[in-house]
């Protein structure tokens, strides 16, 4: 019997055609435990039958015990209340192939939320390692940083012993307005991008418009603390400075004249075109978005190539050396923000690693901030300078006037990309 046997095991072993029947059934039958929807009955070593409910999977928590109260005890030993369920984890962060291709970043591989957040989601996401964190929080602080700057101007005499209802200070409300809207368009669109697709591209277009109304209210504080003191538009000292370099007898009062005359006018025009350039460059496709939007907000700056004259021909740096330094290195920031927001260094270099920290839009957001607190300091000395002596009172249409008539504009211009049949339908 022993030899039989013994001839049967190694029969059973040096068969290949019967171990891989074997095998097969085995992988048939854990399949059939798997994906049967029934419990699976099994046949114990005596006959007797077992069940997954009388022997619970590694893990499971094991049931009351029959006639067990509220104050009963477990089979292992353990009060009820230590099994209760785990509260839900939060929702997961998806990588860039598993969200829709508008959320996609370039380099940016990891740390997507889902779409269709709600908003309590999207508020708490901001306390989450998500690669939107770090861009709220880079423009909320500063948002705070400014708001309470704008109101030690306002309310408590920063700005010598005026009213914050002056008309002197109309100027510096519209530059208020500006900075504030556009770092809190930037945290709301940073925020609830992931609501919907609809909602996502109104958020971004507002963050264009914003950006567009910041740069016009810019030119309005210019045109009213800045450039009035700069001898480029003193129409003698631009005849005498002509006449004594090139040996030119020029009447300079009529150029400048247009000049001043024109400036708002070109800067409104300049703030609507660029939103609906931005805008377009994000619902059509683009090949190079970043470095478009880029270009057309830098067309706003040339508003202020008066002061870059100034310092050229005339000693701006002896004259007003807070002017001069402030203003070109506010310059220099929004050289490092566009390189940066163009060339998407870091993450270009080593995509994933940069994902939640230290990508290039976070750096975008630094150095926008950076430029825009300088000009805020060079203003603030232009306004106490400016107070001293105003050339010309503003008034409520050149200043706040203006700025409502922008919003009514850049309002149309967004609501009639958001009326785009294909944006609906993605929704």
């Amino acid at each position: 019997m022993s030899d039989a046997g013994g001839g049967r095991r190694r029969r059973r072993s040096t068969n290949p055609l019967q171990f891989l029947l074997r095998r097969q059934r085995g992988k048939r039958l854990v399949l059939r435990r798997i994906t049967s929807p029934a419990p699976l009955r099994l046949r114990g070593p005596k006959g007797a039958l077992s069940s997954p409910h009388r022997h619970p999977r590694r893990g499971a928590a094991p049931r009351r015990a029959e006639g067990a109260g509220e104050g009963g005890t477990m089979p292992g030993g353990r009060a009820a209340k230590d099994q209760a369920p785990p509260p839900p984890p939060s929702a997961p962060l998806l990588r860039w192939d598993e969200v829709p291709d508008d959320f996609v970043e370039c380099f940016i591989l990891s740390g997507y939320r889902r779409l269709h957040c709600s908003a309590q989601e999207c508020l708490a996401s901001v306390l989450q390692p998500t690669n939107e964190t770090l861009n709220f929080w880079t423009h909320f602080i500063p948002l705070l940083l400014f708001l309470s700057k704008f109101c030690r101007l306002f309310f408590l005499s920063g700005a010598g012993e005026l009213p914050f209802h002056h008309p002197l200070l109309l100027p510096l409300w519209c530059y208020a307005s500006g900075v504030l809207l556009t770092f809190a368009m930037s945290c709301t669109a940073h925020v609830f991008s992931c609501l919907s697709l609809r909602l996502r591209a109104a958020f971004f277009y507002l963050d264009y418009a914003s950006i567009s109304y910041y740069g016009f209210a810019s030119t309005v504080a210019y045109s009213y603390y800045l450039l009035p003191g700069l001898r480029l538009l003193d129409a003698r000292a631009m005849s005498r400075y002509l006449q004594q370099r090139l040996g030119w007898q020029l009447d300079c009062s009529l150029p400048i004249a247009l000049y001043s005359a024109l400036v708002l006018p070109v800067a409104f025009v300049l703030a609507v075109t660029c939103t609906v350039a931005c805008c377009k460059s994000r619902s059509e496709w683009c090949a190079y978005p970043f470095a478009i939007r880029t270009f057309v907000f830098a067309m706003p700056l040339s508003m202020a190539c008066p002061i870059m004259l100034e310092s050229f021909l005339f000693d701006l740096r002896g004259q007003n050396p807070t002017l001069f330094v402030y203003f070109y290195r506010r310059y220099f920031w929004l050289l490092m923000a566009a390189f940066f927001n163009i060339s998407k260094i870091p993450e270009r270099i080593q995509p994933g690693l940069f994902d939640i920290i230290g990508h290039s839009h976070q750096l975008f957001h630094i150095f926008t901030f950076l430029s825009i607190y300088d000009q805020m300091y060079y203003l603030e000395e232009g306004l106490l300078q400016f107070l001293k002596s105003p050339p010309a009172s503003p008034t409520f249409l050149g200043t706040i006037g203006y700025m409502l008539l922008l919003m009514l504009c850049l309002g149309m211009v967004i609501k009639k990309f958001l009326n785009v049949a294909d944006l609906c339908k993605q929704d």
